[in-house]
């Protein structure tokens, strides 16, 4: 998985090695074994498509060492949720904001566990304290690829797992297009203005949803 990444990223950033610090086997609650993915916060340097890459070997891994997914609890899918919150509003801005509906289907259907190395001194304050994820602290690199490698980059992610025959059609709807009707025969898309909803102050705006500019 880092060689891919390396090759995917040219080489020229440390993200394959800083970035993907740690990569085991662990277990599910069944007994039965997933593979397991730490990220670090140098995973940023990757860009967004190349720090999901190595999710998606993982699963083909998986498949030809003919292991099972990662089956996550209710409790450490609400603590992905709690973390991203915390990571969106508190440590990062990001121009577009994924929702807590979002987080929840990216963990409960992500067949690769999204691990990773406490960044922040900041720490969740309820879902603390669970047997497999190691900190309660936030995770900045796993927070990184679920909000700007999965959520952001779905349909190209789409496109690799297809290339490995991996069943990843639930990211299909996970950035859906706004389709409106006007009439029984007529339809449009909806401008999508999400990305404009937390721009940072001085932040160039090159164009607007759905106009030419």
């Amino acid at each position: 998985m880092r060689t891919a990444l390396v090759l995917v990223t040219e080489g020229v950033v440390v993200a394959p090695l800083d970035g993907v610090p740690a990569i085991k086997i662990s277990k599910n609650f069944d007994d039965t074994k997933f593979i397991d993915i730490y990220y670090a916060g140098p995973i940023r340097a990757a860009g967004g498509t190349a720090a999901v890459f190595p999710l998606i070997l993982g699963d083909y891994a998986q498949k030809l060492l003919e292991i099972e997914h990662y089956n996550p609890t209710d409790e450490e899918v609400e603590r992905y949720v709690e973390e991203c919150k915390i990571y969106q509003d508190e440590i990062v801005s990001r121009q577009i904001k994924v929702s807590p509906e979002e987080v929840r289907k990216i963990i409960k259907n992500c067949p690769v566990c999204i691990n990773g190395d406490p960044t922040e001194e900041r720490e969740v304050s309820i879902y603390r304290d669970l047997q497999r994820i190691p900190t309660n602290r936030i995770r900045g690199g796993a927070m990184l690829v679920i909000c700007e490698g999965v959520a952001l980059k779905a349909k190209k992610i789409l496109q690799f797992a297809k290339m490995l025959n991996l069943d990843w059609q639930w990211l299909e709807n996970l950035q859906k297009t706004e389709i409106k009707k006007t009439s029984d025969s007529e339809s449009f898309l909806a401008p999508d203005k999400k990305y404009l909803d937390r721009i940072a102050a001085g932040r160039p705006i090159f164009s607007y949803p759905s106009k030419v500019g």
